[in-house]
C-alpha cells in the first residue's frame, strides 16, 4: 500500500527485538480513508537513509510503502521524505 500526505511529528523508540536497535514511529496527516495515521519506520531503513532524523522530519511531506498494518501501525518498507518543511511550525 503507498501512503502520501505530511509528517506530523517522530520519534525514536527502543525495538524490543534487541537494546542496540532503535525503530522510528512517525505520526501523519493526509493519508487516506481508512489508512493508518501512524507508520513504523524499522532500524534497517534508518541505518540505510541518513536523511530519516526525527527533530527535522514534521512538517514534511512523505511518501512511503508499507507492506501492511499491525496494531494500527503500517510498516514501512520504503520512505521518500521532501527536502523541507511544507507546514507551518507550531511554534512559530
Amino acid at each position: 500500500m503507498t501512503l502520501k500526505g505530511f509528517i506530523q511529528s517522530a520519534e525514536l523508540v527502543e525495538d524490543t527485538s534487541g537494546p542496540d536497535r532503535v525503530m522510528m514511529i512517525v505520526r501523519v496527516q493526509g493519508v487516506g480513508p481508512g489508512q493508518p495515521r501512524k507508520i513504523l519506520i524499522p532500524f534497517e531503513i534508518l541505518i540505510v537513509q541518513d536523511d530519516l532524523e526525527a527533530e527535522t522530519m514534521g512538517g514534511r511531506a512523505f511518501r512511503a510503502e508499507c507492506s501492511g498494518v499491525e496494531n494500527a501501525l503500517g510498516m514501512v518498507t520504503a520512505i521518500e521524505v521532501g527536502p523541507s518543511r511544507v507546514l507551518r511550525n507550531p511554534d512559530a
